[in-house]
């Protein structure tokens, strides 16, 4: 399914599938691919690594040696560990066609050795790149390989004939987030110098320039005696490096040839018609940088296919394209990035950048015990089991079920069925491995638990745009009814030495964007903490059932949705003792005059009309004394508790 805002790449060759293994801070790691993929985390968390992956295997050819994997590329488990012991590094691509017969008939034909079909007719390729310890040669061994469907070398051999074409097909390029302008349209630059190489000059055009080029220079040589006499005193190195033979020496003010004029062109631009031309690297680090994303989609469209092949398709693996952008550029560059031709596999920084792009276009990028791990919103899950008679049946009850008796991978689409798993269990009861087997299946399924369907995620992309941002960069997520929990809870957290931007939690008001359900099923996908603050109220009952019906436990229930004591904020805070503190916090600081003698059912109606003004007021008075942050009740300083034990 291509997601709205995805641009579809078309019937070219797409990376669907990398596996990495051993590599850098990668133990292990499967990760799907789209035609745009942005890969989100903290600095030092892999996603380089993921790009360089790509970009080793797709920017190596057979037999270079020297020119693919270091040992600082081997997966090392501590400080201790020699790469030469480790095993080797391990990356593996798969392209496959979305819908059968996708890939148009010439593709097939020049890669008809590497393509395998699945058993839906789906054409495929399996690339593997392994590097380890060669003992006899005494250093990193790269190795390129071809693999059918069970992972097997195809036919056997070290290299596949015809391998050429394959790379043609499917060309990458790399943009690091420091782009110098400077080197990018420099006359030997990937892109640009290839541009100006590709310019033709008509012979007879050509002819005429070189007159008016040797004509400027004979005057502007004659401007001066001085340069004239310079000519003279240099002749002498003629004669010295060419001894006997005659030599000639000019003073060259102006390019020689054409091709040399237009070697040296550059772009200049002015942001309004009444400012004046300036050479791009005059401009703003802005502009700059912008300039360079612009310069990969000039060269896509004007060179690539004469250079690589008509039905070539790019990857493009950019760092922070983002960079030096203000925050209403970064918003509107991910519709130019998504527009660019070929497969973008972007790194990003940027709350901006992200706010627009699909939700399943995101990769959670994190660093942890284990090495770099990554959290994606699945479609799909599968699992290794044997090939029965007995589970064909099964298969064609669900249609959700499909299975690779090749490979031997079942898949679900979506959630697995509660009856669908206990059938495939059935299914193996009689297996001497049934309860390896089972233990898989139930897995499977407990994977699938957090699919998150299109219809919640287009309520999200509704509701949360605004937030969306930022909520991807947090390390928890803090769920909370509305603006005036928002803004207590920041100044407490504040006061009890923990604000909450420097411990990575993002507070999310999810009834101004939403319902709590959606936000619950988007952090179990993506792995992130959260904790929930509701009312005690219908409203509050009804948020906690939504988080029940994700399949969360009574006991998960109480750990991480906490209830208000009572009905909402304000009464809460009301009934713990502060009546006096908020009539005078209304009658001072919301100009409530009648709050210090109104009934106590007034009471309750001025602090609902004015609860954000409250909140604020309670945050300043605990600034200016902490001790009143006694008054702060039970159940929000339970919240917070939780937060930091969970830090």
């Amino acid at each position: 399914m291509v997601e709205v805002g995805e641009k579809c790449s078309g019937a070219t060759l797409e990376i669907t599938h990398i596996s990495i293994r051993n590599f850098r801070s990668i133990k292990s790691l499967e990760l799907p691919l789209r035609s745009t993929t942005l890969l989100v985390g903290p600095n030092n968390s892999g996603k380089t690594a993921i790009l360089d992956a790509v970009r080793i295997a797709l920017g190596r050819r057979w037999g270079q040696r020297g020119t693919g994997f270091t040992e600082y590329d081997i997966h090392l488990p501590d400080d201790r560990a020699d790469p030469k012991l480790c095993g080797p590094a391990v990356i593996e691509l798969r392209m496959s066609e979305r819908v059968a017969g996708e890939w148009p008939q010439e593709l097939q034909d020049d890669l008809l050795d590497q393509i395998q079909n699945d058993p839906h007719g789906r054409a495929y390729i399996r690339l593997r790149v392994t590097c380890g310890w060669d003992a006899q040669s005494q250093g990193y061994e790269p190795l390129w390989e071809f693999l059918d469907a069970a992972g097997a070398p195809l036919r056997g051999g070290r290299r596949v004939t015809n391998t050429h074409p394959f790379f043609q097909y499917i060309p990458i390029f790399y943009m690091g987030a420091l782009r110098d302008p400077a080197d990018e349209f420099s006359a030997q630059s990937q892109f640009w110098g290839r541009l100006l190489k590709a310019i033709t000059i008509p012979p007879a055009l050509e002819a005429r320039v070189m007159k008016v080029l040797d004509l400027v220079n004979q005057r502007l040589m004659g401007s001066d005696p001085r340069l004239a006499q310079i000519t003279e005193e240099l002749k002498v190195l003629t004669a010295v490096a060419a001894q006997d033979t005659a030599g000639d020496l000019q003073l060259r003010a102006v390019p020689l040839k054409a091709w040399d004029l237009v070697s040296r062109s550059e772009i200049i631009l002015r942001n309004q018609t009444s400012s004046p031309w300036l050479p791009l690297r005059r401009h703003g680090q802005g502009v700059q940088s912008l300039s360079v994303v612009f310069l990969f989609e000039t060269f896509v469209r004007q060179l690539l296919n004469d250079i690589y092949g008509v039905g070539s398709a790019p990857v493009l693996a950019i760092e922070e394209p983002e960079a030096h952008l203000h925050p209403q550029a970064a918003r509107t560059m991910w519709g130019h990035i998504n527009e660019l031709p070929g497969q973008k596999i972007i790194t990003t920084h940027s709350p901006y950048f992200v706010q627009h792009a699909p939700f399943r276009s995101i990769r959670l990028v994190r660093c942890t015990a284990n090495g770099t791990e990554v959290s994606t919103l699945d479609e799909n899950y599968s699992v290794k089991i044997p090939n029965l008679a007995t589970l064909n049946p099964v298969l064609q009850k669900y249609p959700a079920l499909t299975y690779d008796a090749v490979s031997g991978q079942l898949e679900v689409v979506g959630k697995m069925e509660e009856q669908a798993k206990r059938d495939l269990m059935t299914a193996f009861g009689a297996h001497n491995d049934r309860v390896q087997i089972c233990s898989a299946i139930v897995d499977c399924a407990k994977r699938s638990e957090k699919f998150v369907s299109d219809a919640t995620l287009s309520d999200l992309d509704e509701w949360a745009r605004r937030i969306r941002g930022e909520i991807f960069f947090a390390r928890k997520w803090l769920l909370v009814e509305g603006q005036s929990e928002h803004i207590l809870l920041q100044g407490l957290a504040r006061e009890m030495d923990y604000p909450l931007d420097r411990h990575g939690v993002t507070v999310i008001d999810y009834r101004n964007n939403g319902s709590l359900g959606p936000f619950v099923a988007l952090a179990r996908a993506f792995g992130i903490p959260w904790l929930a603050l509701v009312d005690n109220d219908l409203q509050g009952q009804r948020s906690k059932a939504e988080v029940a019906q994700l399949g969360f436990s009574a006991h998960q229930l109480n750990e991480m949705v906490v209830s208000l004591e009572h009905s909402n904020l304000e009464v809460t805070i009301l009934e713990a003792k502060n009546e006096a503190l908020l009539r005078d916090i209304l009658a001072t600081e919301c100009a409530v005059q009648a709050a210090q003698g109104a009934s106590r059912a007034d009471l309750c109606i001025s602090l609902e009309g004015n609860k954000i003004e409250v909140a604020k007021a309670l945050v300043a008075r605990m600034r200016d004394a902490p001790q009143m942050a006694v008054v702060i009740p039970r159940s929000i300083m339970l919240m917070m508790l939780k937060l930091r034990e969970h830090a």
